[in-house]
């Protein structure tokens, strides 16, 4: 295959990530606002929801990564998953004026199921399309790239056609998400090889071997085909000490992500006492940050490595939010350059730890002989949100139980912190940026580490093609 069928593949594999992109935000973020506060559902029964569907959505991970690993090809379950999903977009985007509980709670489940179902797949797909290291991270980097661009869209399309309020918002992003949906999907479905369908096993060994369609780097061969999970597997993976490390560290920094990000709308509300307007602005200046910072931490990780990068990334993030607590009231000004920052640094999270996951992938499959990779990256995915599950699930109570909505919004750094809504101002202070901070310094001292580079890569790549032929 030629250098440029291999970038168009790439191309065309990453277009789906900024559609699914595009609702990330309202779901992850925006949503257990507008159910919670503004529909009137109250922060404690939103977060208690949202965090019962994230559990319920995380045990459909390890699901459907064993069974789309065991399926011949990731493209149905990337089809299936797409429609699931955006059925759960319209309803759960569009509700009606008064939601109960069992509303946010059966459709959120149908989109983060059908989510499911589209993401692991997908995310197994990437890492199966090319074996060299750089080129892995280009991948992803196209991939999150484009995501980032949804994302953006997200953000913009509400500023662009004047869209404040927030029913509206979410309707107007359903929409597009579905719209872009319908020709991105399609379009990976019929351009982009799938690499399960070039592997033939009999007897437990391999007797053809897949070609990648992005890069000519020898592939990584499926020595025999998984089994249902037994106790002795999982046993299996958790000898895997990289696997281990990283995905701790990717958990603790997905805190420390998903911490800021549920409490982002709260805190310009009542912490900063700005509007939906500046909010919308500071979205969009955050992922933009994240989109053009995120070619230089790629082009950097191949020259210093991924996980020096990375860790890069969070003491920059660590040095932003370190100076949150300064902040006055309608200080717009100083919260966007926190915004432009800690975006910047959200490139390196989204672009190179699920690289480094690919690399790990590599010595699982030396180490133990199976191919496993939709499994891993379900354990990935699985980790992230429950990441976020633990976000909303204990900041909206605690910030609930406080009466944090009902505070007319004071000064957070000047604030009495003994009256009651300067406590609960001040506790939101304390989980948007400290809890962070205090977070990524761990994932930091985790990964500053982390033993797989560009050599060791190549040489477990080297030995996986060896042990083929």
């Amino acid at each position: 295959m030629t250098q440029q069928n291999r970038l168009f593949s790439a191309f065309i594999y990453a277009l789906p990530a900024l559609a699914a992109a595009i609702p990330t935000i309202p779901a992850y973020v925006l949503l257990p606002s507008l159910y919670g506060d503004t529909l009137g559902l109250g922060l404690t029964l939103t977060g208690l929801v949202f965090f019962a569907v994230r559990v319920i959505d995380m045990i459909t991970d390890p699901l459907v990564g064993y069974l789309s690993d065991r399926s011949q090809s990731r493209k149905p379950w990337v089809a299936g998953g797409a429609v699931i999903a955006g059925i759960g977009i319209w309803f759960l985007f569009n509700p009606p004026l008064l939601p109960s509980a069992f509303y946010l709670f059966g459709w959120a489940t149908v989109l983060f199921v059908g989510w499911t179902m589209f993401q692991v797949p997908y995310l197994a797909w990437g890492a199966e399309l090319s074996g060299d290291y750089k080129q892995r991270s280009r991948i992803t980097a196209l991939r999150e790239g484009a995501g980032l661009i949804g994302i953006l869209f997200a953000g913009g399309l509400p500023v662009l056609f004047s869209v404040n309020g927030p029913l509206e918002q979410t309707s107007l992003l359903a929409t597009v998400t579905i719209v872009l949906g319908a020709i991105t999907v399609p379009l990976i479905i019929v351009f982009v090889p799938d690499v399960l369908r070039n592997v033939v096993v009999q007897s437990g060994r391999v007797v053809a071997c897949p070609v990648s369609s992005v890069s000519s780097a020898a592939p990584a061969p499926r020595d025999r085909p998984v089994a249902l999970p037994a106790p002795s597997q999982w046993a299996g993976l958790w000898q895997n000490r990289l696997f281990v490390r990283l995905l701790a560290a990717w958990l603790i920094n997905g805190l420390a992500n998903g911490v800021p990000a549920v409490c982002f709308p709260l805190f310009v509300k009542y912490g900063l006492g700005l509007g939906q307007r500046d909010q919308n602005v500071l979205i969009l200046l955050y992922f933009a940050c994240a989109v053009v910072a995120m070619p230089v931490w790629v082009i950097a990780s191949g020259r210093v490595g991924k996980h020096r990068v990375w860790c890069g990334a969070m003491v920059m993030a660590i040095a932003a939010f370190a100076f949150v607590p300064v902040l006055g009231n309608g200080d717009f000004v100083g919260f966007a350059v926190i915004c432009a920052l800690t975006g910047a640094a959200l490139g390196a999270d989204l672009a190179l730890p699920p690289a480094i996951q690919a690399d790990v992938d590599d010595w699982d499959r030396y180490r133990f002989g199976i191919r496993r990779t939709g499994l891993l990256f379900a354990l990935w995915n699985m980790t992230n949100k429950l990441a976020m599950a633990i976000a909303a699930g204990v900041a909206f109570p605690v910030l609930g139980y406080l009466g944090l909505t009902k505070t007319g919004g004071v000064d957070v750094a000047a604030g009495d912190v003994s009256d009651p809504h300067a406590q609960a101002l001040f506790m939101l202070l304390v989980i948007y940026a400290v809890i962070p901070i205090v977070l990524k310094m761990i994932a930091v001292v985790m990964m500053w580490r982390f033993p797989l580079g560009a050599r060791h890569q190549s040489a477990l790549r080297r030995r996986l093609a060896r042990r083929m032929f």
